[in-house]
């Protein structure tokens, strides 16, 4: 019987008329970073290396009254990640909340874990779906991947756009506001950021949806000269009840 030697590594394999091939320190497939690939880079950069769980499912989600924040926090090692500037130059991490990419500011729990915070203005009224994500992208092909899925039930009564639409050149600013229910009494009350009032805008609308364009003229008669704003949104609803929206505007001509 013919005897054939296989040499693979630094390891001789000899078997008796049969042809074996035996991997040994087979290669990540599909893109790498430093020689790792993104399920490899997940388990190095977890904050607890015994757990089973998928480190980028949401532990827990805190919600900051005061500044209307929620803050979502993954069971990644904050230190690891910056140790590795994942959170700067080599990687970063997004949110999606309905399907939508959202930007994320990222800092450090008590316990080591990284928090990852958005406005809770962006959340519909009722259920939302958020995930969180999270890239390498110092390389040709970046690795990218996203956690699970959970469901958060949001008691907004009104969904504020966080992005105000400014024409310099007609001298108007679009506020927009998508409601829980069709119809409502409301009022915006604008404010400078110091707290000083510029002016009330009141309506009425009947289909769910606030849409009211600002001239930039204050209630003195003067237009509005700076950059930014504070746009509170009062709501009478039907029912009687009631409820205040803070957002902090950012006003920039295109």
């Amino acid at each position: 019987m013919q005897r054939h030697k296989f040499r693979m590594g630094k390891k001789l394999l000899c078997v008796a008329g049969i042809v074996a091939i035996v991997v040994i320190g087979c290669a990540p497939k599909g893109p790498t970073f430093q020689g790792h690939n993104m399920v490899q880079w997940l388990q190095i950069l977890r904050a607890n290396t015994n757990s089973t769980e998928n480190p980028l499912k949401i532990v827990q989600m805190i919600y900051d009254n005061k500044f209307e924040v929620i803050t979502v926090e993954v069971a990644l090692s904050y230190d690891l990640l910056k140790e590795r500037d994942f959170l700067g130059e080599n990687g970063k991490f997004n949110l999606i909340i309905n399907g939508r990419d959202l930007s994320t500011n990222c800092s450090r729990a008590t316990n080591g874990d990284c928090l990852c915070e958005f406005d809770k203005n962006v959340l519909n009224p009722g259920t939302n779906q958020i995930q969180v994500a999270f890239s390498i992208f110092k390389m040709d092909q970046p690795l990218y991947v996203t956690g699970p899925i959970t469901e958060f039930v949001s008691s907004n009564i009104c969904r504020v756009n966080e992005h105000v639409t400014i024409d310099r050149f007609k001298g108007v600013a679009v506020l927009w506001a998508d409601l829980s229910i069709p119809n409502a009494i409301f009022s915006i009350e604008l404010l400078d950021t110091n707290g000083n009032h510029i002016k009330t805008i009141s309506g009425i609308t009947t289909n769910g949806v606030i849409n009211e364009r600002w001239d930039l003229i204050g209630d003195s008669g003067k237009s509005y000269p700076y950059d930014s704003f504070n746009a509170v949104y009062h709501l009478a609803l039907t029912n009687s009840l009631s409820q205040t929206k803070n957002q902090t505007n950012n006003i920039q001509s295109p």
